[in-house]
C-alpha cells in the first residue's frame, strides 16, 4: 500500500461545478479498444424500478429516522445519489441529506491508477457524528470502493452506522462487505465490463450496460 499523506490538510482536492450530464462511468473489465458486445442491457424503466426497489427498502428501515445521510461515492455514486434521494423523499415526505465522499486518498491501488483531477473532493452536507450514514454506489464488486469510502468517513467523524446502498451487485467480491440495500443483481466474470449512464436530469437517457468480449 503506497505512504499516505502526512496530513489531510496538505491533499490537493478540486471542487467541481455539477455537470447537467453524467458521463459513463466504466467498472473493471475490457478494454474499449477490444471488440465487445452487449451481453445484457437493462433500460431506463428497469433502472427507475431498481432505485424505487432500494427507496422502499431505506423506507422500511429508517421511517423514523431524522439524522439520515445519503454519501454519494464519487464518482459514479453521485448521480445516483440524486435520483435515490428524490424517490426516497416522495416515500418520506421530507428531503434528505445528501453528501459526496471522495475515496482518492484511501484506494489501495493508487500505485497503478493516479488519482484523476475530475474526482469530486469529500463534502459533508451534515456533521457525521450520531448521523446514520448510507454510501451510495453505482456498481459493487470487489468491494475495495466501499472499504475506502469507510476509511474516508471515519477520518472526519464517527457515525452512529454506515451502511450501502448499490444499483448493481455484479459480484466478484474480494473483501467481506455486502450492501444493505440492492437494486440489481446479476452474475459477471471478472473479465467483463459493467457500464453505467445515470441522468437525474433526463432519467430516460440511464441505462447500465453488461459488455463481454466477443468471440473470435
Amino acid at each position: 500500500m503506497p505512504n499516505s499523506p502526512k496530513s489531510r490538510h496538505s491533499r490537493n482536492r478540486t471542487h467541481l461545478a455539477p455537470r447537467a450530464e453524467f458521463p459513463l462511468y466504466p467498472h473493471r473489465g475490457l478494454a474499449l479498444s477490444r471488440s465487445v458486445f452487449d451481453r445484457k442491457t437493462f433500460d431506463s424503466q428497469q433502472i427507475a424500478e431498481a432505485i424505487e426497489k432500494i427507496a422502499e427498502q431505506i423506507d422500511a428501515a429508517h421511517h423514523q429516522a431524522d439524522k439520515l445521510v445519503l454519501a454519494g461515492i464519487a464518482n459514479g455514486g453521485i448521480p445516483l445519489c440524486s435520483m435515490l434521494e428524490a424517490a426516497l423523499a416522495k416515500r418520506l415526505g421530507r428531503s434528505i441529506s445528501k453528501s459526496i465522499i471522495d475515496i482518492s486518498f484511501h484506494r489501495d491501488d493508487i500505485g497503478q491508477k493516479p488519482i484523476t483531477k475530475e474526482v469530486e473532493a469529500t463534502q459533508m452536507a451534515s456533521d457525521p457524528e450520531d448521523a446514520t450514514i448510507i454510501l451510495v454506489d453505482d456498481v459493487l464488486e470487489s468491494g475495495r470502493t466501499v472499504r475506502a469510502a469507510i476509511a474516508e468517513v471515519l477520518t472526519i467523524g464517527r457515525p452512529y452506522k454506515i451502511e450501502l446502498a448499490t444499483l448493481v451487485d455484479r459480484g466478484n467480491r474480494r473483501l467481506p462487505i455486502a450492501a444493505n440495500y440492492t437494486g440489481i443483481v446479476v452474475e459477471t466474470t471478472p473479465d467483463e465490463q459493467v457500464k453505467v449512464t445515470l441522468d437525474p436530469t433526463n432519467p430516460e437517457n440511464s441505462r447500465i450496460q453488461i459488455l463481454a468480449e466477443k468471440a473470435q
